[in-house]
């Protein structure tokens, strides 16, 4: 037993060894402060503090005293963070919030547009039906590959001809705000269909107040991840401007999704919200260190989605895998270079394979448009095959080694 503990702590600690020295471009990843860090190791992570309904104050077990001021204090934060009235944190995951959602507002035979998977959709209404207990109809919502971007005139149409109970807005390769005005306003035309904004990619930039603001838009209720962008705890989030709405979806998060919600995420959640809006200028800093390489990349060879729309206005860029390469092929040769990206599909008429990058953990440890250039070069030449991976990964470590360290964190 002794030495399968020892070599437990020897796989964690080289992992985090390996990805200290390695060029991060996860878009689904970031870089969390000593101070976010700190709270997921406190008395919490072994507490519980399940509630009934939307009462925080209604728990099963004893001992929460604290606990719920704690979590009305964190609602609130996150209210007043993404102009939301109506909170509810209890899910453990983006997906599980995503889920809640659907689980919350639809019945059976209910149809709800989504993006598929090919044009980025996370797919969760796709994937909540392919189990046989979860009877909906799923369509995709209009996309124009040219703009990379919800086509909102069709999807008008669309909800028009279909009349979904639910809309769900939002990318896993999200480049450019949706048109969440356009389509909030044919769904005010139909009562009973509710506009939902998937923000697992983008909620540190709307931390920050950039990208977009969804509820203010016209959105009902805004979801997500809580460490892509937004360098917190990994987790959930819901938040929205209908009580009704929330309180339907409330039913679904506990106990259909969710008991235990994992006290230990809160006070880190309100670290990294906190740490966002004494820092907002971290939003332009991601953006403009992901137009600087989606530049770069395409000087140098690489063919970057939406070139003639700048790129990116978020923290993602989607490459073209070179021919022969699946995108997953060539996102494995960047890793033995040290770069980690993933894969991604594409339409068609824009290659079909890719690989997505992204900018948010470089960013919080102290890249500017400066570093964009040399890792470019680097990128593009094991991407081309200019260079073999293992040539190339001293000068990826040399990069990863040259960025200042962590930053936009101080309170």
């Amino acid at each position: 037993m002794r030495g399968l503990s020892s070599r437990v702590q020897e796989l964690v600690e080289a992992h985090g060894a390996w990805r200290a020295q390695c060029m991060n471009l996860i878009a689904a990843e970031n870089a969390l402060s000593p101070a976010v860090r700190g709270q997921l190791a406190t008395d919490l992570v072994q507490r519980y503090g399940n509630y009934a309904g939307r009462d925080l104050h209604n728990r099963r077990y004893r001992g929460n005293c604290y606990v719920e001021e704690l979590e009305v204090l964190i609602a609130q934060l996150v209210a007043d963070t993404f102009g939301g009235a109506e909170v509810e944190l209890r899910a453990i995951s983006g997906h599980v919030a995503g889920l809640s959602v659907i689980m919350g507002l639809c019945r059976p035979g209910d149809t709800v547009l989504e993006l598929s998977g090919i044009d980025g959709g996370h797919r969760l209404a796709a994937k909540a039906a392919e189990s046989p207990l979860i009877d909906l109809r799923v369509e995709a919502l209009p996309f124009d590959p040219d703009v990379y971007n919800v086509n909102g005139a069709a999807t008008c149409e669309a909800i028009r001809r279909l009349r979904p109970r639910l809309i769900i807005l939002g990318s896993s390769n999200f480049l450019f705000p949706h048109p969440v005005p356009e389509i909030a306003a044919c769904v005010r035309g139909l009562p009973g269909t509710v506009l939902a904004y998937d923000a697992s990619h983008v909620l540190g930039l709307l931390a920050c107040g950039g990208f977009q603001a969804p509820l203010a838009e016209g959105a009902h209720v805004v979801f997500g991840s809580t460490h892509k962008t937004l360098p917190g705890p990994q987790g959930g989030l819901i938040v929205g401007t209908d009580p009704e709405v929330m309180d339907a979806i409330a039913t679904a998060v506990y106990p259909g999704t969710v008991t235990n919600h994992h006290l230990v995420r809160g006070p880190a959640l309100a670290l990294a919200l906190l740490e966002m809006r004494a820092h907002p200028d971290y939003a332009g800093q991601v953006v403009a260190n992901a137009r600087a390489l989606g530049r770069a990349l395409q000087e140098a060879g690489v063919a970057v989605v939406a070139a003639d729309g700048g790129y990116t206005d978020s923290h993602t860029l989607l490459v073209v895998a070179p021919k022969p390469d699946t995108g997953f092929a060539a996102s494995c040769r960047l890793e033995e270079a040290d770069i980690i990206t993933s894969h991604s599909s594409l339409p068609a008429a824009l290659g079909g394979e890719g690989v997505r990058l992204g900018t948010s953990e470089v960013t919080r440890l102290g890249a500017t448009e400066s570093h964009m250039a040399q890792a470019a070069a680097i990128i593009a030449d094991v991407l081309l095959g200019r260079e073999p991976p293992e040539k190339a990964r001293p000068r990826a470590r040399e990069w990863a080694a040259s960025l200042p360290g962590l930053t936009f964190a101080e309170l």
